[in-house]
């Protein structure tokens, strides 16, 4: 195991402790003594820290690895302040062949140390006695961390008296804020105070104290013989400072077709002065121009801003207009010019020619010359308009006759300036048919002269209508059928009707009709033909049906169907059913398919089926059922009705059949889809059990009584038959005992007591007898008599007299 020593003079101790320094004798001396030192005085003292073998046994896990480090810490319960040097994770060297017993055998220390610095606390006066705690970490051979100690070393010393200084307080005041200058700003000032009245001015320290911000103030008090030092501080902001820009202007300047900048710009302030460049508004065009300038700050200035105007005045533009003379076209026509502006532009967009002139004779054209930049114009001109010729076009077409005046030409009027518009058209023989004369006359107007032509055309014979219309629906009768009737229609009030000719117009089928028109001086002839259906007639059937029948379970067919149509004699139809079995709503149905001359024709109808009756028998036992304590439920029930309707019937449904007497069983059928419901009930009996006994010794009648001795021992011995089935089961007996005292003496009063058992028995069936017995202990007082009454679960009794002798 490795150890940590303290080494003094090279002395080993017992307890791993060496000390070096101070002359101290050698033996198992363990503690360093500073003896009496001044207050505020300086001592210190070394101690020279040494890794000692200690059981080496090559690499074993607490032994050092070869060529590493031992860190060694301190810990003090005392005031003293212990430095190891050299100070750093490897303050004992550890030799390269440290590990194994040749080199370095057991209680051998390592060839260097560390040397620790121990310096006690004198700033108060007193004796003082306290430990130094050494240990040591490192790792071993195996990469492990590992560690040893703590070795203990006491420290003794005393302190002499010591003067008391009074604490004292400094205070550092500046303002809150001050306005940046550009130069370094020491606005602050500092105090020291303390008891007696003592007040001292400080120099204060200034910080970050040119430019905006926080800047900070500090001063310090050193402390004298009477007043112990103290300190303090202070912050202020240092706000931005404010600037001034300024933009000058020209108060006019010409318009040049270009952006014009004739200002400058400067901004000032406190450390500032530089140009800006100015931003402009509306500096191109003649008017009232604007420049501006921004200045945004800095982290030293707050912004500013300025702005002013000048005028851009107009210039002057050249124009050149002139008039107009030549006949009407139809178009407008006006001056003509130009103006021309600075460097040759054309400015004719300001140029305003005045009002143009389309129709004869003209007029005068006032011309005006406006525009943005340029200064104003104006003057006049003559427009000379002279009459166009004109020209008529008479187009006509040949038409057919309609019994009206034909008028199938137009005119139409053109010239310059669009002229195109129709002129009236006079006629003449222009109604029959045959050749017709039409003429037209243009009279000129203010910008056109007059003109006229005229031509012929044909007016041709009117094409005719035959229409054959026929009235439908015609059906078949057996006769001859004549529904249509032939109309031709025509031009000039043609309208006239006819009766047409007819073909197979008998029996039913497509009848044929036809007409022909010969025609008149003005109407061409036509003809017509077309068919007709003769359709067939129609027939009916008539359907007779109950209006219900009750359900049997098989079909019904209970209808009739007679068939009823022109020309013929009735005749009866086939029915078909549906659903005709079960109840509900049945249907009927006939058709027949008709014949050549006939339509067939079909019928349905129905009837309802009703719900048959149905029928409930309830089914119980006729000899009586021996009572058993329990409800009885003996009985059946069943359902029967038409169309084989034979079913049981659940549940049955019982009352009073438990208790000896007349039970009732009932059960109700609620129908189907076929029946109705239905209920049925029946009786039976339920009859008490046969009591047998008392037996013997015991002596039964109405008019026995039995004399036993006061205090005695009487077995009521009794057989149960539930029918014929002994009851045998003491539960399902539920036997009950009661002794009544009655009288001897008709004057004696009479009572009920307990049955009293003898000799630990109670009711007991004794089963090689087969009889219940019970064992009754007879009351002491003599003369007395009572009757026993033992009543069963079914409430059947057996009684006996007895007297108390």
């Amino acid at each position: 195991m490795t150890a940590i020593l303290v080494s003094i003079g090279g002395a080993a101790l017992a307890d791993d402790i060496v000390v070096d320094g101070d002359t101290i004798a050698i033996g198992t001396q363990t503690d360093i003594d500073f003896g009496t030192l001044a207050c505020g005085a300086t001592a210190t003292r070394q101690v020279a820290l040494y890794v000692k073998s200690s059981g080496h046994t090559g690499s074993g896990q607490q032994v050092f690895m070869n060529d590493s480090f031992v860190d060694v810490g301190a810990t003090t319960s005392a005031p003293v302040s212990v430095t190891v040097a050299p100070g750093t994770a490897g303050d004992i060297k550890v030799p390269t062949n440290w590990q194994g017993t040749v080199a370095y055998p057991n209680n051998t220390l390592t060839p260097t140390g560390a040397t620790a610095t121990l310096a006690p606390n004198t700033s108060v006066s007193g004796d003082f006695t306290g430990t130094v705690s050494f240990s040591g970490t490192g790792v071993n051979g195996g990469g492990n961390g590992i560690s040893v100690g703590p070795v203990l070393l006491t420290v003794r010393w005393k302190v002499g008296p010591c003067n008391v200084a009074t604490a004292t307080t400094t205070t550092v005041s500046c303002p809150a804020s001050i306005v940046y200058t550009g130069s370094a700003l020491t606005p602050c000032t500092a105090t020291v105070i303390g008891e007696g009245g003592f007040s001292q001015t400080l120099a204060v320290t200034h910080a970050a104290n040119t430019n905006v911000g926080t800047a900070s103030a500090a001063a310090a008090f050193a402390g004298d013989a009477t007043h112990k030092p103290s300190s303090g501080d202070a912050t202020f902001q240092i706000t931005k400072a404010s600037s001034t820009t300024t933009v000058e202007c020209p108060a006019s300047v010409t318009y040049t077709g270009s952006a014009l900048t004739p200002c400058t710009a400067t901004v000032t302030g406190a450390s500032l002065a530089q140009e800006l460049a100015p931003t402009y508004i509306a500096n191109t065009n003649a008017g009232t121009a604007t420049a501006s300038a921004i200045y945004g700050g800095d982290e030293n200035h707050a912004g500013s801003t300025d702005e002013t105007t000048f005028e851009i005045l107009a210039a002057s533009a050249s124009c050149e207009v002139t008039g107009y003379a030549a006949e009407y076209d139809g178009d407008a026509h006006g001056a003509t010019g130009s103006c021309t502006g600075i460097g040759g532009a054309d400015v004719s967009a300001g140029l305003d020619l005045g009002a143009s002139f389309t129709d004869v004779p003209g007029g005068t054209a006032y011309w005006s010359f406006d525009l943005s930049n340029y200064a104003s114009q104006s003057g006049s001109v003559t427009i000379g308009i002279d009459q166009a010729a004109s020209s008529v076009s008479l187009l006509c077409s040949d038409t057919v006759y309609t019994g009206a005046a034909q008028e199938t030409c137009s005119a139409t009027v053109t010239g310059a300036g669009g002229l195109s518009e129709d002129v009236v058209v006079t006629y003449t023989a222009n109604t029959d048919a045959g050749t017709a004369t039409a003429k037209a006359i243009y009279g000129g107007d203010i910008n056109h002269k007059a003109s006229e032509a005229s031509t012929t055309f044909e007016i041709a014979k009117a094409a005719t209508t035959t229409k054959i219309t026929c009235t439908e629906p015609n059906a078949y009768t057996g006769s001859e059928i004549t529904p249509c009737t032939a109309r031709v229609t025509g031009a000039g009030g043609l309208d006239a009707s006819f009766q047409p000719s007819y073909a197979n117009n008998v029996g039913a089928g497509n009848a044929s009709v036809s007409f022909q028109y010969a025609g008149d001086a003005n109407h061409e002839p036509s003809q017509d033909a077309t068919t007709f259906v003769i359709d067939k007639a129609s027939s009916s059937i008539t359907l007779t049906c109950p209006a219900s029948v009750v359900y049997t379970g098989a079909p019904h067919t209970p209808c009739t169907a007679t068939v009823s149509a022109v020309g013929l004699a009735d005749f009866a139809a086939d029915v078909s059913y549906t659903d005709n079995t079960d109840a509900g709503s049945a249907s009927a149905s006939a058709a027949w398919a008709g014949d050549q001359n006939h339509v067939g024709s079909n019928v349905s109808g129905g009837f309802q089926i009703a719900r048959a009756p149905s029928v409930t028998v309830v089914t119980c036992p006729t000899a009586a059922i021996p009572f058993t304590g329990s409800a009885i439920t003996p009985c059946t029930a069943r359902v029967t009705g038409a169309g084989g309707l034979d079913q049981a019937v659940t549940p049955v449904v019982y009352a009073n059949n438990t208790s000896v007497g007349t039970a009732t069983a009932s059960a109700v059928y609620p129908g189907d889809a076929n029946h109705l419901g239905s209920n049925g009930s029946a009786t039976f009996a339920i009859e008490a059990w046969t009591l047998n006994g008392f037996y013997k010794p015991v002596d039964m009648g109405n008019a026995v009584i039995n004399i036993v001795k006061g205090g005695s021992t009487v077995p009521l011995k009794f057989t149960v038959l539930a029918g014929t089935t002994e009851v045998t089961d003491l539960a399902t007996l539920n036997a009950s005992f009661v002794v009544k005292g009655v009288s001897c003496d008709p004057t004696d009063a009479t009572s009920d007591d307990l049955l009293a058992t003898t000799g630990g028995t109670t009711l007991r069936y004794d089963a090689s007898a087969h009889q219940w017995i019970q064992n009754w202990q007879t009351p002491k007082t003599a003369g007395k008599c009572y009757t026993v009454v033992m009543t069963t679960a079914d409430g059947s009794q057996l009684s006996a007299q007895f007297k108390i002798k």
